[in-house]
């Protein structure tokens, strides 16, 4: 145990670890989803539904984190999870697209409560302790039990959807939202700021406190503008598009269960690659820009993709390139953070992402449909494009 952890880092985040690893043990939903939508609405549909569960976390992303720094970022979260854990069953019974949507859009207000909170409550406890130290290893280590998880939960995916079909992943989906909620309820929550008298005046203030900081702080306007392109590629590149190709390549349904744990062993090793490349980059900065020019490259070549094992590699590297850069940037971004504003700040980057998604869902799913599935991913290369220079304007030193 000394040698996997710091001094008293698993008294301060062990459960931390143990809810991210049970709790993705059951989560396989993400590996199948697509393909189960796709069963009964398009590919255009589906990018509507995800640009719809996009704009409601747009909407609510700011006033929840809000909510989160004032009622308390356990609470937020605990309640999150709850309402995660009601909602994925409907999706068994559930088939008009009108009715799919009304459910995404409360699917993503509910992820709002948890989105920004959850970090917030780990960094703030790390604070607490006077662990800064643990900060950047938390993410990397929490990235990697969570791979570590999901490659065993692919294995899981395919063999229930073998055995109980599709409409099982989302009972499962749902086991994992309560066995989070379960897990963390005796987790305890330090705030470093003084008790507020709470009213949704101050909810207000808060939110535009935080939205005023970021916008005028150079490296967040950065890196939030670089994050919004990343997204888009992300839309153009993900398993919106991935998992009909590789279907129409000849994959069938029940071994993308296998193709997940694949993805997460890369993940699970991504960490510890990691750290040596970000010595050789000697910076953040550096590292990432590397990343997403290398990430640019791979996208451009899916053009040549013509077999179901080339097509499994190319997007085996692509997740791994993302894999590298998250914990990575995650960690950069914490260091332009102010403590009191940090779960609003985080919301506010989340409702950035949200509308990048509510933007490029739909396009994507109609370019899918309209162009093919492997021109949109080489497509998506682009955006990264202006999410390079963005990291490159980024000055580490200005916090």
């Amino acid at each position: 145990m000394k040698k996997i952890f710091a001094k008293d880092e698993f008294k301060i985040l062990g459960l931390f670890y143990i809810e991210r690893f049970i709790s993705h043990l059951v989560y396989f939903a993400p590996a199948f989803w697509v393909i189960f939508f796709n069963e009964t609405i398009s590919l255009a549909q589906i990018g509507i539904l995800f640009s719809a569960l996009a704009i409601a976390t747009f909407i609510f992303e700011v006033p929840t984190g809000a909510f989160a720094d004032l009622f308390g970022r356990k609470v937020s979260t605990l309640f999150s999870y709850l309402m995660m854990g009601i909602i994925f069953p409907f999706f068994i019974v559930i088939h008009n697209f009108y009715l799919l949507l009304i459910l995404f859009i409360a699917w993503g207000i509910a992820g709002t409560f948890y989105s920004g909170a959850r970090e917030a409550w780990t960094i703030d406890n790390l604070k607490y302790y006077k662990r800064d130290d643990l900060i950047k290893s938390y993410y990397l280590k929490e990235y990697s039990i969570q791979s570590i998880a999901l490659f065993f939960s692919g294995l899981l995916g395919s063999f229930v959807v073998v055995k109980l079909g599709l409409n099982a992943i989302w009972i499962f989906a749902s086991l994992s939202w309560i066995i989070s909620l379960v897990i963390l309820l005796p987790m305890e929550e330090h705030k470093l700021t003084k008790e507020k008298k709470i009213s949704f005046k101050q909810l207000y203030r808060q939110s535009k406190e935080a939205i005023r900081y970021s916008v005028k702080h150079a490296a967040l306007v950065f890196i939030l503008l670089a994050t919004f392109f990343i997204m888009f590629r992300d839309s153009f590149g993900g398993h919106l598009v991935w998992q009909p190709l590789l279907q129409g390549l000849g994959i069938p349904q029940y071994t993308f269960g296998f193709l997940f744990s694949a993805s997460m062993i890369l993940g699970s090793i991504a960490p510890l690659i990691a750290k040596p490349l970000l010595k050789i980059c000697k910076h953040e900065k550096n590292y990432l820009i590397i990343l997403l020019v290398v990430g640019m490259l791979l996208n451009f070549g899916v053009l040549f993709v013509k077999s179901s094992l080339a097509g499994i590699l190319f997007m085996l590297a692509i997740l791994f390139l993302i894999d590298l850069s998250l914990p990575v940037g995650d960690a950069f971004t914490q260091k332009f953070i102010p403590s009191k504003t940090r779960a609003t700040i985080l919301s506010f980057k989340s409702m950035i992402i949200s509308l990048a998604y509510a933007i490029s869902y739909p396009i994507a799913g109609f370019v899918a449909d309209t162009f093919g599935t492997q021109s949109t991913i080489v497509f998506g290369g682009l955006f990264l494009v202006p999410a390079i220079y963005f990291y490159w304007k980024i000055d580490p030193k200005k916090k």
